[in-house]
C-alpha cells in the first residue's frame, strides 16, 4: 500500500515546511490536547488526486493561524486579518500537499485549498476515510495533519466517475 510506504515521511514534510516558511518548530504529539473552539479553528484542505485519491487537510487554532500568518507576511500577529489568515492556511495546505505529493507515485495532481474558519463548523470528505494522522504542539497551540483517502469503490459504483480514479471529494461545512 502506498500510504505505509509513505507514512514515515509526512511527519518530516510538515516540520520542513514549518520551520523554513512560518519559523514554527513543530513538536510531535502523541495525543491530541482539547481545545476550545471558543478563539476559533482554521482547518484548510487540498484534494489529491491520481494513483492516490484523497485529500491532505490541516487543523489550527486561531492564535497559531494569526502567528503563522504574520510570520510568513514579516507582519504582527495582531495586524492580521481573516483574509490573510484564510490565504495563509491555504497556503500551507497547498505546500503540505505539494511534498506528500511528491512522496506519490506518478501521476498526481493536487487541487486547489479549501479553508474553513470559525468557531462551529463540521468538516468532512464525503466517501472519505481518515488514514493518518499526525498532532504536533507548538507554543501557539496544536496542529494536525491529516490524511483522507478517498473511496474510490463508492464513487465507481455510482457511476459518476470515470474507471481511473480522478475523482473529486467535496468538503463541506455544517453550517
Amino acid at each position: 500500500m502506498i500510504l505505509e510506504e509513505i507514512a514515515g515521511k509526512i511527519d518530516g514534510v510538515s516540520q520542513d515546511i514549518w520551520s523554513s516558511m512560518v519559523s514554527i518548530d513543530l513538536e510531535l504529539k502523541e495525543t491530541l490536547a482539547t481545545t476550545s473552539r471558543l478563539d476559533g479553528t482554521v482547518t484548510s484542505s487540498v484534494q489529491i488526486v491520481g494513483s492516490w485519491n484523497g485529500a491532505v487537510c490541516l487543523d489550527m487554532c486561531m492564535e497559531l493561524a494569526r502567528h503563522a500568518t504574520a510570520s510568513l507576511l514579516g507582519a504582527e500577529p495582531s495586524e492580521m486579518t481573516h483574509e490573510d489568515i484564510r490565504d495563509a492556511a491555504g497556503e500551507l495546505a497547498n505546500m503540505t500537499a505539494g511534498g506528500i505529493k511528491e512522496l506519490l507515485p506518478d501521476p498526481c495532481q493536487i487541487s486547489l485549498p479549501t479553508v474553513v474558519m470559525g468557531t462551529d463548523f463540521e468538516f468532512s470528505v464525503p466517501q472519505g476515510v481518515q488514514v493518518y494522522r499526525s498532532m504536533f504542539s507548538t507554543r501557539h497551540g496544536d496542529f494536525t495533519v491529516t490524511l483522507i483517502r478517498g473511496e474510490e469503490s463508492v464513487a465507481l459504483s455510482l457511476g459518476q466517475y470515470p474507471l481511473h480514479g480522478k475523482y473529486p471529494l467535496t468538503a463541506q461545512p455544517k453550517i
